[in-house]
């Protein structure tokens, strides 16, 4: 970190109005995550190019389809003219370290670099230079991911030995970075939007700026098209150019201009490998998620009229995309219509316990939500907040259902249950096209989030920031757990517990009785043809020992597997077998005998994810007891935010509180994390915050007295009511 700090003061003096200074602060590094593992956009190995070659229009994407008509429509503001574009200069924040210091895997792939007048045709980007001996920019990496997803990347040169040329001009920053799986919400959030709005941040970058999504990679390597979250609440003028048809997904995309290069007055190049998990470079400062949060609540939720107004267009969409649905099925005879996936179906399903003023009637029974709410913010003031039999605040509690993998079997007893006990209460899936304005709608009234582990936690982001600190639960079953969101959740100041409702969580005999197993032999079937194709059951011992000899040769091809299975398929007591082996591998106990029988590599793995993604019960005393726990330190965290309400306090100290009493993590994996997050070097707390406590909320200096009590992280070990 000082290294990069000293090479920020030294050499981006350059480009320092892009970069480091606004009323006296400084802005340091940030990188964003991604995960995968399909290159799309490849980088350029042409150094230089000459500018009269590439005078063409091209109609054609980088992955070689003709553009569409509708996407040629150049949608931004601005002219192509001539006018004079200067030479490229550029500065990076290893600049004057020595080679074998740029060499190293930290520098290397947290390396940012600021470009003045970088532009951007259906080619890919590209700086100018009259030079005829100029030296390449060097590869950036644009991804906040694991290493074997990084991309290295660099815009071509091409030289001119006229500084005037026609172009599209942009006087603002663009920011070039990388994402992976962008369908996917968490990863898209934590390893694609988080990164880049924190580079944003201390950048200069506005509502006015644009991006260039320079490189990506898919979960799934067979997906072509990826789904997209919306971004206006962050460039709200701005766009996002990308290179291929298939990237534009949103209103906010949009092809580079077919007439002319579009040029930058800045560019910053790069994510910094910045995010909340252990194979980034650096943290992304506390305040991001804050800021982050605040700014899509006050996007879509300022006022009753916006919220809407943005349901309205929602809707208007939804009927046209049926229309257009309905109109090709009757041009097609036995089509089967399925109903829509859309972003106000998660709306229509949630349902509400304890929310409205009390009719005498049962309060457990479920309640669509009141037109009154729309528009409030945190906390709704139509609800009875206040219990008034007790005259204390009650606890909103989500409960998130999972309708495929990970299903709750339980969910109704569970919510029924925390109603029962007084607390407000909501039901929500988000697998029904919940868009990110929805969910955060959904989320921004909620103290404690419960829910499988797994994509729908990331949503926790949008939970108020304090008072009282926000709880994740993670939901898991008895033989799986992970430690991604335990990462993320303790980066920005929120606790995670976990419920384990199975055999591994069997406390007592009451436990076995509401933890019943639950053998899910239709998911178990389903998973064999992605996880476990390999697995063969029901092999006669002859077959077992050709197995075995395949399998050491590394000779077990899909040919192969499947040879084997028509064996089986041929022999009634084989048949017999694999059924009773398969009742042994998918049993409460671990399989011993099916591993040691078969390749133990591929027998676990199968497992890992059968466990993983395997219904699961929820044990509702238990959680109700945490719940009335969690009621209880929010009462007590009120009469110390009262006691001091006169004295100078610290943003987190109530969450640095619990850490200190090892209250704020119940999941294995908690010491590392913690040790990350909280005490080393690329803790997300103090060492990249910008001195600013009225706009941040925790300045660097302040870390001093919140670490205090810290250092004996041998003492975070998982300790819950749930684990």
């Amino acid at each position: 970190m000082d290294i990069i700090r000293a090479s920020l003061a030294g050499s981006l003096q350059v480009v320092k109005t892009c970069l480091a200074t606004r009323r006296g602060r400084r802005f340091l590094l940030a990188i964003p995550i991604v995960v995968g593992t399909v290159l799309i956009l490849s980088t350029h190995t042409i150094d230089t190019i000459d500018l009269r070659r590439l005078s063409k229009t091209h109609n054609k994407d980088s992955d070689g389809n003709r553009f569409l008509e509708q996407n040629n429509v150049w949608r931004a503001r601005t002219v192509a003219q001539e006018i004079e574009i200067p030479d490229s200069t550029w500065t990076c924040t290893d600049d004057g370290l020595s080679q074998t210091e740029k060499d190293t895997k930290k520098i290397k792939r947290s390396r940012q670099c600021v470009v003045k007048n970088l532009c951007v045709d259906r080619q890919g980007a590209f700086i100018r230079s009259s030079n005829r001996n100029v030296i390449s920019m060097p590869e950036v990496n644009l991804m906040s991911v694991n290493g074997p997803s990084d991309i290295f990347w660099k815009p071509r040169v091409e030289r001119s030995r006229s500084k005037m040329m026609k172009a599209h001009y942009v006087d603002e920053t663009l920011f070039v970075h990388g994402i992976f799986s962008p369908g996917h919400f968490s990863h898209w959030l934590y390893n694609g939007m988080l990164p880049l709005y924190s580079t944003m941040k201390r950048f200069n970058g506005t509502k006015d700026s644009w991006t260039f999504l320079a490189g990506y990679k898919y979960y799934d390597q067979d997906s072509k098209r990826s789904k997209g979250w919306e971004m206006r609440h962050v460039f709200q003028t701005g766009f996002e150019l990308v290179l291929s048809q298939d990237q534009l997904v949103t209103d906010f995309q949009m092809l580079p201009p077919d007439d002319a290069p579009i040029c930058f007055r800045s560019a910053v190049v790069g994510l910094g490998s910045q995010c909340a998990l252990d194979y980034c470079e650096f943290n992304i400062p506390v305040e991001i998620y804050s800021s982050f949060r605040d700014i899509v609540l006050n996007y879509y939720f300022r006022t009753p009229q916006i919220w809407e107004q943005h349901l309205g267009i929602m809707q208007e969409s939804i009927d046209a995309a049926a229309k257009i649905q309905q109109q090709q099925a009757a041009a097609v005879e036995n089509v089967d219509v399925k109903p829509p996936r859309t972003p106000l179906k998660c709306l229509e399903l949630a349902r509400y316990y304890n929310f409205e003023p009390s009719t005498g009637e049962d309060p457990v029974q479920p309640l669509k939500e009141s037109r009154s709410r729309v528009g409030q913010l945190v906390p709704d003031t139509v609800d009875p907040e206040v219990d008034p039999s007790t005259g204390k605040r009650r606890l909103v509690v989500a409960i998130i259902q999972r309708e495929g993998s990970r299903r709750v079997i339980n969910d109704k007893e569970l919510v029924e249950g925390l109603a029962a006990a007084g607390f407000r209460v909501k039901w929500i899936t988000l697998d029904h096209g919940c868009g990110l304005a929805e969910t955060a709608y959904l989320l921004r009234d909620v103290h404690v989030l419960g829910s499988p582990h797994g994509n729908a936690i990331g949503a926790s982001i949008f939970m108020p920031t304090s008072n009282p600190v926000p709880t994740v639960i993670s939901l898991d079953a008895s033989r799986y757990s992970e430690s991604w969101f335990i990462n993320t959740a303790t980066a920005m100041g929120q606790r995670i517990l976990q419920s384990v409702c199975g055999p591994n969580g069997y406390v007592d005999e009451a436990t076995k009785t509401r933890c019943p197993y639950h053998k899910d032999m239709t998911g178990a079937s389903k998973l064999f043809t992605t996880y476990g194709w390999r697995v063969v059951l029901g092999l006669t011992d002859e077959m077992t020992k050709e197995y075995r000899e395949k399998s050491a040769q590394d000779q077990l091809t899909k040919e192969v597997i499947q040879e084997f299975r028509e064996r089986v398929s041929k022999s009634t007591s084989a048949q017999q077998l694999a059924q009773e082996e398969l009742d042994v591998l998918i049993g409460p106990e671990f399989p011993h005998t099916i591993v040691d029988k078969y390749d133990s590599d591929v027998v676990v793995y199968y497992l890992e994810v059968f466990w993983r993604d395997a219904p699961r019960y929820a044990d509702v005393p238990r959680v109700v007891a945490l719940m009335r726990e969690l009621q209880e330190d929010q009462e007590r965290e009120q009469a110390a935010a009262a006691a001091a309400a006169q004295k100078s306090t610290y943003a987190y100290e109530p969450y640095f509180a619990y850490v200190r009493e090892n209250r704020v993590c119940g999941v294995k994996y908690c010491k590392q994390i913690l040790t990350r997050n909280m005490l080393a070097e690329s803790r997300s707390y103090g060492m990249h915050s910008i001195d600013d406590p009225s706009r941040w909320g925790q300045s660097a200096v302040d870390m001093k007295t919140l670490l205090e009590g810290l250092e004996y992280s041998q003492n975070w070990l998982p300790t819950s009511l749930l684990s």
